[in-house]
């Protein structure tokens, strides 16, 4: 940001606008002041010079008035009255030279240093009459007093002062006159010139104040406005950016937060809806280009052969790309990289990297499209199926740290996002094959019922020992294939309950007395613990039964000979459930085989569908409940349910 256009600049340079402003007015009233006291001085001074002439003045005329009828008296007026107007000639003498000089003694002024006063030219005219009137005025009276200093003609010169001091007493008070409009004019001017500074410092408040509204207040205003906005759930808003100043940058930033929160929130919306991967990777295309540059955008997940990746859909320029699903080597590349890593993977110098590494097909396929800066981005928590997001732009080094933090900070909701869809898709495919297994089941119910009693007539036919064998193995293989389709059936249509409240000490102990047959067998038996009180919840017996006779053959099938089967009923009053658990003591399943125990068609059993525990689990959590299997060396394996209370 430009010097000029920053808030602290601006602010500083009003501020020292304002000092300048008060600096000058101050300024200017200490010199008004000082000329003031200048022009008070001047006038005080040529006041004093029309008293002094007054004065001689009024001296010749009352001696005119007043000559002395003898000698005696007339000495004692030489001494007085000559004295007297000698003293007033000197002071005229004094400040008439001090007028012609401009420049007065400290005597005059009772100032510690000369004073020099500013005169017009009108003033000096008028102080040039005065002193070229003076100087006739005082010719005449020297003249008239005559040359005998002992015995000066004093009526003489009295009644030339009487007679002629009109010129110079008119002089005088022109003088004064042109003194007295000279400060006038001079103090108009300043009064003017303080107006004038009035005018501007108003003009410049208003200014200062209109620019601090422009600049500060509205922009502000504009701010909290879409920050409120905002804190009601609009996200997206953006707050229009008025002026280039660091709120402006501020606003700016705002603006691209608001616009993360809004994509963020779309992509949380995404997710809660479900969608394809071609629908998931053009909102990708379409709300990312906001968050950060982005010519292209494509997803690659690994193929079932690990060691390949397929791009299975791209976007160019927010527009899908109709290419083939085209497959790149895995094996030491960056995709592996970033697949290893977890966190999003930096590729700034593509051409050099893609130049240096001819295997590294996918980058080189990048590189060849026009791409010239990408982040890689895994997916791999979220989702069933390990892949990358790859985002790309078409000029280098594009990405900043700041872009690569924004993409780990919301890589969690993007993987969640595309591993959503990829289970969506695997739910879909999976659904598919339920629906196709189900039909085949019911078509090969028939036929395979047909052959049981087939087979069922050949072994009462009377067959030799070896047809009447093979007829028998016919007969159980047959039969092993209708319990599975009763499974697969049972697995894939939708389960109904018939809840009704039963107590579970009551339904375990009747089915332990009705199949005692399964523990017996391996000369086995079944213990349960359980308190005195009633254990009852809200369940459907037949669907009960069937997952205890299930935990009741596996856990049998799993115990060596001889060996007890432990039955525990616990009841949780806080949690308001039922805690059922079944404990056998034989090997322990290996630590890599219990998060597959759950899982279709995943058994470990030679003979086993595979099927058994994941319809109990979905029978468990179809009644609310929960089911969890733990197997250790020293405890043997137990099967917990929990199962809510009624």
């Amino acid at each position: 940001m430009k010097l000029l256009k920053m808030l602290k600049t601006q602010i500083a340079a009003a501020l020292v606008l304002i000092m300048l402003l008060f600096g000058t007015v101050f300024a200017l009233s200490m010199m008004a002041l000082q000329e003031q006291q200048s022009y008070n001085i001047l006038l005080n001074i040529t006041s004093r010079l029309e008293q002094t002439a007054q004065s001689l003045v009024s001296l010749g005329m009352n001696y005119s008035m007043n000559v002395p009828p003898d000698s005696s008296s007339y000495a004692r007026d030489v001494k007085l009255y000559y004295s007297a107007m000698h003293g007033q000639v000197e002071m005229l003498d004094t400040i008439t030279n001090s007028f012609m000089l401009a420049e007065f003694p400290p005597a005059l002024t009772d100032y510690p240093d000369p004073f020099q006063p500013h005169l017009t030219p009108a003033t000096e005219q008028a102080v040039s009459a005065v002193e070229e009137i003076w100087k006739d005025f005082r010719g005449g009276i020297m003249q008239a007093l005559g040359n005998d200093s002992d015995m000066p003609r004093l009526d003489r010169a009295s009644d030339y002062i009487a007679h002629y001091n009109a010129p110079l007493v008119a002089s005088i008070n022109i003088l004064l006159s042109r003194i007295q409009q000279q400060t006038d004019q001079r103090l108009t001017q300043v009064h003017r010139l303080h107006l004038g500074l009035l005018f501007a410092a108003v003009m410049i408040t208003f200014g200062v104040f209109a620019w601090f509204f422009l600049a500060v207040l509205r922009p502000l205003r504009l701010a909290v406005n879409g920050f409120q906005k905002v804190a009601r759930g609009d996200f997206g808003y953006q707050v229009p950016i008025t002026i280039d100043n660091e709120l402006a940058l501020m606003t700016s930033s705002f603006n691209t937060l608001s616009l993360r929160l809004h994509a963020i929130f779309r992509l949380i919306d995404q997710i809660q809806q479900g969608s394809d991967l071609n629908e998931t990777l053009g909102f990708v295309a379409k709300e990312f280009a906001s968050l950060l540059p982005l010519d292209w955008v494509g997803a690659l997940f690994v193929a079932g052969d690990n060691s390949t990746i397929v791009l299975e859909g791209s976007y160019r320029a927010g527009q899908p790309e109709i290419t083939r699903r085209n497959r790149y080597p895995l094996g030491n590349t960056l995709l592996l990289k970033a697949l290893e890593s977890g966190e999003p993977l930096h590729i700034p110098n593509m051409s050099a990297t893609g130049s240096q590494n001819p295997d590294f097909q996918f980058l080189n396929h990048l590189i060849s499209e026009g791409v010239q800066d990408a982040i890689f981005l895994p997916i791999t928590d979220a989702s069933p199926i390990p892949g990358v997001l790859a985002f790309g732009t078409c000029t280098a080094d594009t990405y900043t740290p700041e872009h690569l933090e924004l993409l780990t900070n919301i890589a969690g909701l993007v993987t969640h996002s595309f591993g959503k869809t990829v289970k969506l898709a695997e739910h879909i495919r999976l659904a598919a094959i339920g629906g196709f297994a189900s039909s085949i089941a019911h078509e090969i119910r028939s036929p395979l019922s047909t052959i049981s009693m087939a087979l069922g007539y050949f072994q009462d036919a009377g067959l030799s020992d070896s047809a009447n064998k093979r007829a028998t193995l016919a007969q159980q293989e047959a039969e092993r294939m209708a319990r599975l389709l009763e499974e697969i059936l049972l697995y894939a249509k939708p389960l109904q309950l018939r809840l009704e409240p039963i107590d579970i000490k009551q339904l375990l102990t009747q089915l332990f007395e009705t199949h005692r047959k399964i523990a017996q067998e391996k000369q086995q038996r079944f213990e349960l613990v359980a308190p005195d009180t009633e254990l009852q919840i809200l369940g459907d017996q037949d669907r009960l039964i069937q997952i205890f006779l299930n935990l009741a053959k596996n856990a049998c099938d799993a115990a060596p000979l001889h060996d007890p089967i432990v039955w525990r009923l616990e009841k949780d009053s806080i949690a308001r459930v039922l805690k059922v658990s079944v404990t056998n003591g034989g090997n322990p399943i290996p630590e890599d085989q219990l998060p597959q125990l759950f899982n279709p068609f995943f058994t470990t059993k030679a003979h086993g569908t595979g099927l058994g525990l994941s319809i109990v689990k979905r029978i468990v959590e179809a009644h609310g409940g929960e089911i969890v299997i733990a197997s250790s060396q020293a405890q043997g394996t137990r099967v917990t349910l929990l199962l809510p209370l009624a």
